[in-house]
């Protein structure tokens, strides 16, 4: 083999930098520095997933350890607690379905039910979470995690963990579709009503409004949505569903005003009226009360109406 700077002294190219299509050697079969980049860079990608599954593969078995199960089903489940709280989920798993099968008529059988919907909740697997803790409920009506709330609980904040969040690279949470956002408020709304007295209902309430907010949000940003395009009508149907659907949403006011304009841009001066006072009345300390009673003046000063 004949270096680079061998050849180019011999063919009189003195210090210049190499030519990235000159051969690498003289004489038959030598290889030009872009065919064999060619062929390094084929050769990479041939065994570079193998070489990358190989060490997820590696890095998968060093998560997964054997366990070692104890003599009764109170200290295999505490085990499983121990290996929940540190996060170790598929050890914990394996201790609790120990306790189902090896000791299904204990306490601790049931409670390992539980906490395997609790795994499926931590380990971000909430649709399977969802499902779990539905089950538990339908099937342990009178057990003491039900009837505490904990496990209605968790199916709320297991739907509200699959609603849309806010990144500052994408659109905002309320232009997203919002079915699981719909679904955590329902489950919210559920919990409140049967369980006002429970130790997860602030929290409960908390979320409840967060997922009111929004679904008022995302209506209101189709409503505007329509009424950039030019349809009233659309955006019209759009708020009065806002109304509607979500009165506890505290967005009702200012809902209220753009549905009154809105009327007004269809020349239906009845009907915006009638709203713009609506207002007024309902929520007179609002700020949107001091815009509506200016627009209240001005259809009855315009177009007569009372």
């Amino acid at each position: 083999m004949v270096t680079t700077k061998n050849a180019q002294h011999r063919s009189g190219a003195g210090s210049s930098a190499p030519d990235p299509g000159s051969t690498l050697g003289r004489g038959r079969g030598h290889l030009s520095l872009s065919a064999l980049t060619r062929l390094l860079v084929a050769c990479y990608l041939a065994v570079a997933p193998a070489a990358m599954a190989a060490g997820c593969s590696a890095q998968a078995g060093l998560t997964t350890r054997s366990v070692s199960y104890s003599v009764t089903a109170r200290q295999n489940y505490k085990k499983g607690l121990k290996s929940l709280k540190s996060k170790s989920f598929e050890e914990a798993a394996k201790y609790f379905k120990f306790v189902k099968s090896r000791y299904p008529f204990s306490k601790y059988a049931t409670l390992s039910e539980l906490r395997l919907a609790d795994v499926l909740r931590d380990s971000e697997k909430f649709i399977a979470a969802i499902d779990a803790y539905k089950t538990f409920i339908k099937e342990h009506p009178t057990h003491p995690m039900v009837e505490s709330g904990y496990a209605s609980f968790n199916v709320g904040m297991s739907y509200w963990k699959l609603t849309p969040g806010d990144f500052f690279i994408i659109p905002p949470s309320e232009e997203k579709d919002q079915t699981s956002t719909e679904a955590a408020m329902l489950a919210f709304k559920r919990f409140l009503k049967k369980f006002p007295d429970s130790p997860h209902t602030k929290k409960a309430k908390e979320y409840y409004l967060k997922a009111l907010h929004r679904l008022a949000a995302h209506e209101l940003y189709v409503a505007r949505f329509y009424l950039g395009r030019g349809k009233p009508k659309g955006a019209i149907f759009r708020l009065e569903y806002l109304i509607r659907r979500y009165p506890d949403a505290g967005v009702e006011p200012r809902v209220m005003f753009l549905l009154g304009k809105t009327y007004l841009r269809l020349n239906k001066r009845a009907q915006a009226l009638k709203v713009f006072q609506k207002i007024v009345k309902k929520y007179p300390n609002n700020y949107n009360a001091k815009k509506a009673q200016r627009y209240v003046a001005l259809i009855r000063r315009e177009f007569g109406l009372k």
